[in-house]
């Protein structure tokens, strides 16, 4: 019996103090996509935005030097800290300046361009609300007003920049996290690629042929 009472304790003992395993930095926990939480992802200064965006799906917010923040938590994908933009060539890769692309932990990415400042780097694990960067005019915005552009979009396995640019309209998802809701576009970005299950490697052919091209201008 006193064998036995031992051998219980010490099941016990380690079941009680056997340490969590801990994520490394930049590695994304295994996360349900259902229980993720959203917030407005501008603070400090007050924005406004409109309904609409040029020829594709996307938003401008404006009011300068507004704090962006991450609008879910996940992992920080592609950053461009430097601002490459020359207006007299307007390269389409360089036109959104700083940039910062967040992989949500939805399945869902969220790509932020034309900001004055980066606080985040490749890798780096973020939560909903998180400082990320500030609201600036790099970029082609260097001709207009000062704002950060928002592109939601399917996550792609390879870098390019069409999709990236956006493929759900945003400003419908700011007006609900503006307001404290907790709407997702999770279920708008999986019907838009169940109707194109190709755009990702389209998108990134076209952007392969669009660097090629400007490598031999610039030679």
């Amino acid at each position: 019996m006193r064998v036995r009472g031992r051998i219980a304790i010490l099941v016990m003992a380690l079941t009680t103090f056997t340490p969590q395993v801990a994520h490394a930095e930049g590695e994304q926990a295994v996360t349900d996509p259902s229980t993720s939480r959203y917030v407005f992802p501008f603070s400090r200064v007050p924005v406004r935005y409109a309904r609409d965006h040029l020829d594709y799906p996307a938003t401008d917010v404006f009011g300068c030097y507004a704090k962006v923040l991450a609008p879910t938590s996940g992992t920080i994908g592609q950053v461009r800290r430097k601002d490459k933009w020359i207006e007299s060539v307007d390269a389409p890769g360089t036109r959104g300046g700083l940039t910062i692309t967040l992989i949500g932990d939805d399945t869902v990415r969220y790509y932020f361009s034309h900001l004055g400042r980066v606080k985040v780097r490749f890798g780096q694990r973020v939560e909903a609300g998180q400082w990320i960067g500030v609201m600036g005019s790099s970029g082609n915005a260097r001709r207009t007003l000062c704002h950060t552009h928002i592109g939601i979009s399917r996550i792609c396995p390879s870098a390019e920049e069409r999709l990236l640019q956006g493929e759900v309209w945003p400003w419908k998802y700011l007006d609900a996290w503006r307001k404290g809701r907790q709407l997702s576009p999770r279920k708008e970005k999986n019907a838009i690629v169940k109707k194109s299950p190709n755009a990702c490697n389209e998108a990134t052919a076209i952007s392969r042929a669009r660097t090629a091209n400007e490598r031999r201008n610039d030679g």
